[in-house]
């Protein structure tokens, strides 16, 4: 007994360590670093405090679970880094050295207290599913901007409730998950967050532990019984959803999409927020639910049931009053008069994504520069125009390097490059058709096979060249229209193609135009992007201006933006005009 209260002890003083070590990380960084360098050191720190509680534990089984989970973190590196790789047999390979080293599903309890005992190949194989396809499913489910972070912590707290509740010898799993929940607690500004998604990185290391955890059998003090059901409740709704996107995909030519539930409480016009929660209460309460019925003894089984009673209130609370109405959903930033959106790229991608499933008139997008600034400052049609769209990113390091000076800096830098790419992997794993309009004869068509290579799953709507006649017009629209295009990428230069969608947006419903200037080009091939550190480093135009001398009459306008800079910080112009 001694020795039981010596372990608890000591996981609850490392428990402790760890949370107040990181957390004085963070605080001390968040002052110090930029926010890309800020997130980077968050996932190191994520990963290194998972290293150091398998270091620190006596139990093999649990270093053997986070070494897997943390090796399951490099196989989504390796996602990254190169897509088109079958990384994700790594997942169910890490599923057969857990069943190869004694950690693996021997059997199936069921609550009349019967087991189905399984053979050698046969424990191998369950085994290998089971932690092959809970980093699969993360991963899945993290295509929505939050729901990933919120479903790990309600699956750490429902298995930690079960843990304590329990009265068998269970310390290996009873620590995993305290300590889960303890990381979870200490990160969850890096997990909590509504519209950022975790990367497959960290998915995939959170669904490698939560497998590795669920299936500590019997030999560690926990039933396969009670503690794998757990997250199989509370992932059977996100499973349904993955299983009834791959079926439309296979059998459908407009398939669903992820995340069925999801998609329908947005579409019925409930705000993105809500709506994550709202998934995630309701899987927790599933789990809480299933917990509750394995648990034997009367008592913990109550106590279960009653915290399943209580995430249930919480989720039709959540429901009955999720309906926005016109709440504000970002904060802006001006520059003369102009509004600018400080939002997160993440969190872009979430509107977007609430935009389409809600229908509606078409939307657009503006992504404003230094030069487009200056331009938006002397032309009234044009700063009309950017004012009624219904994002304003701010793309170009002189423009956000401005607003900082100024003392209204924006949350994150939103260069179009990187947006169109990331909108095209939004609509390749939705389904949703692209239109590409704009640049030189042949360069749309490039870029768009650029993209599809990247993201095999794009549909690709249409592609036309940026020299339309107005007789031409018609045509246009009716092949965006018939084409079923969710996004519509236009590349004819600024302004033009600001007033072309400024336009023509509202004749197109359910889609999402935005403006991507020279992107065509870059995506291409066509132009090379400047070099990491000249990105950084606010020279991008330069580079850009080597291969383009003709931008020339362009970039000689740069001196004036600063010029009026310094005159409105010393107060000799308003940061919100008129």
């Amino acid at each position: 007994m001694a020795t039981d209260v010596h372990e608890i002890q000591g996981v609850v003083f490392l428990t402790l360590s760890i949370f107040v070590f990181f957390f004085a990380i963070q605080r001390i960084s968040k002052t110090t670093l930029d926010r890309d360098q800020y997130q980077f050191l968050k996932d190191i720190c994520l990963m290194a405090a998972w290293g150091l509680c398998g270091i620190w534990s006596p139990d093999p089984s649990v270093r053997l679970v986070i070494a897997m989970g943390l090796l399951s973190a490099i196989i989504g590196v390796g996602q990254r880094v190169r897509p088109k790789f079958p990384w994700l047999l790594g997942f169910f390979i890490i599923g057969v050295v857990f069943a190869s080293t004694g950690l693996g599903i021997s059997f199936i309890g069921f609550p009349g207290g019967e087991f189905l005992f399984l053979n050698r190949y046969s424990s191998i194989l369950a085994t290998a599913l089971w932690v092959g396809i809970f980093p699969l499913l993360l991963q899945e489910m993290d295509q929505v901007p939050g729901l990933a972070g919120f479903l790990s912590a309600v699956t750490w707290i429902v298995m930690l409730i079960v843990t304590g509740l329990s009265r068998q010898h269970i310390y290996g799993a009873f620590y995993m998950t305290l300590v889960g929940v303890v990381i979870l607690a200490v990160f969850w500004s890096r997990h909590g967050h509504s519209y950022r998604r975790l990367g497959e990185p960290v998915a995939a290391l959170w669904g490698t532990l939560i497998a590795g955890t669920s299936i500590m059998g019997v030999s560690k003090g926990v039933t396969f019984s009670t503690l794998m059901l757990i997250p199989l409740g509370l992932f059977a709704i996100p499973m349904v959803e993955a299983s009834f996107n791959i079926v439309s995909r296979a059998f459908s030519s407009r398939p669903q999409g992820t995340l069925f539930l999801y998609r329908r409480l947005v579409s019925r016009g409930m705000d993105h927020t809500p709506a994550v929660r709202a998934v995630g209460s309701l899987c927790a309460v599933l789990g809480a639910a299933v917990a509750s019925f394995q648990l034997r003894d009367e008592s913990m089984a109550l106590a279960a049931l009653l915290s399943s009673t209580i995430l249930l209130g919480g989720f039709l609370f959540v429901v009955s009053s999720g309906k926005s109405r016109s709440v504000p959903y970002s904060s802006k930033s001006y520059l003369w008069g102009t509004p600018i959106d400080s939002v997160s790229d993440d969190y872009a991608l979430g509107r977007i994504r609430s935009w389409v499933l809600q229908g509606g008139p078409g939307r657009y997008i503006v992504t404003l520069d230094a030069l487009s600034a200056l331009r938006a400052k002397d032309d009234s049609s044009f700063r009309q125009i950017v004012r009624g769209a219904d994002l304003v990113l701010p793309d170009g390091r002189g423009l956000t390097g401005a607003l900082n000076f100024l003392g209204t800096p924006v949350l994150q830098r939103i260069p179009g490059v990187d947006f169109v790419e990331r909108m095209c992997r939004l609509a390749s794993i939705e389904g949703w058709p692209v239109f590409f309009l704009g640049g030189a004869p042949g360069v749309a068509n490039k870029a768009a096979e650029k993209l599809r290579s990247l993201y095999p799953g794009l549909v690709i709507g249409g592609i036309r060249h940026g020299y339309i006649e107005p007789m031409d017009l018609p045509g246009i629209l009716e092949d965006i229209r018939r084409s079923g295009s969710r996004f519509i990428f236009v590349g004819m230069g600024v302004p033009r193609q600001e007033y072309w969608i400024g336009e023509h947006h509202s004749e197109l419903d359910g889609t999402v135009s935005i403006g991507v200037g020279g992107s065509f080009d870059v995506i291409s091939g066509n132009l090379k992007r400047a070099p990491l550190f000249l990105q950084k480093a606010g020279l991008e135009w330069l580079f850009r201006l080597v291969q383009e001398p003709w931008r020339w009459s362009r970039v000689r306008r740069l001196p004036l933006f600063v010029f009026h800079v310094i005159l409105t910080k010393l107060g000799f112009s308003s940061l919100k005009g008129e």
